[in-house]
């Protein structure tokens, strides 16, 4: 079966929608970079409240003797890329530097969210510094009247960044799910669930970071496409060009010739 070949269409675009396209994407590559540095700098990217159903205090402080309304304790505390705040019944809220390298095993539900969620970081660094790099490279586009390779890089960059972006968004999402579990569903109708947990506005801000990228990246290449569509017809109609002034060259020549020719043949004559 012969699978008929559809024509190419050129992307036609003007030089001024073109500067307007490259201006909408600088708005988005700078709203995203600013995006990524408020999320890679501040820490509220997970709320949690982990139930803690069988805790008893230290040497039994707590004279609660009602086993029918018994008190419930929760184990708070917000997570980031650089800290780990948390609050319990006995403990005041504090925060404590992540170490990354930590090989201990977890206690309970929370930490147990802390230390997976602690791959998802790398991500966010090489998005990061994606970002930082596309905006620099789509100034180069604005300080250039007619840019054309720097347009193709300047698009891996934005779309790289925004798989970076994505890929922490992914495996952040996951590790919380995987670890949580059905903890957040309660156990009967008259139980309430063992763990809530919420998104903070850090999490929520990455993925406005990769929206505005890969906005960005969509306008770079269909810049980008244009600028190549017309240096392919520019380059077909010179070589065009050039193949019609060679026949109307070899068409002239061989009519003098002929005309040589006959004129010859007559003298002699």
């Amino acid at each position: 079966m012969v699978i008929p070949a559809s024509q190419h269409k050129l992307i036609k675009i003007s030089e001024h929608n073109r500067k307007k396209l490259i201006q909408y994407g600088v708005c988005c590559s700078f709203a995203a970079c600013a995006s990524n540095v408020i999320t890679s700098s501040t820490n509220n990217w997970l709320y949690t409240s982990e139930v803690l159903k069988y805790y008893v205090f230290p040497n039994r402080s707590d004279n609660t003797d009602d086993l029918i309304n018994q008190p419930v304790y929760f184990k708070n505390a917000t997570l980031g890329p650089w800290f780990f705040c948390w609050l319990d019944p006995i403990t005041e809220f504090h925060c404590n530097k992540l170490d990354y390298f930590s090989v201990e095993e977890p206690s309970d539900v929370t930490t147990s969210v802390e230390q997976s969620v602690r791959r998802a970081f790398i991500f966010i660094a090489i998005g990061l510094i994606l970002d930082i790099f596309g905006i620099f490279s789509i100034l180069y586009c604005c300080m250039h009247n007619t840019p054309y390779r720097s347009l193709f890089v300047t698009s891996l960059l934005h779309i790289f960044a925004g798989m970076a972006n994505f890929a922490c968004i992914i495996v952040y999402m996951s590790a919380v799910s995987k670890e949580v579990g059905n903890k957040i569903y309660p156990a009967t109708e008259m139980d309430d669930p063992l763990f809530h947990y919420s998104y903070g506005f850090s999490f929520i801000l990455l993925k406005i970071s990769f929206l505005c990228t890969e906005t960005a990246a969509f306008f770079i290449v269909i810049v980008y496409m244009a600028k190549r569509d017309e240096e392919t017809y520019n380059r077909y109609k010179i070589r065009a060009l050039v193949r019609s002034l060679y026949v109307s060259n070899e068409g002239a020549n061989a009519s003098s010739n002929g005309t040589m020719i006959t004129s010859r043949r007559k003298s002699r004559e």
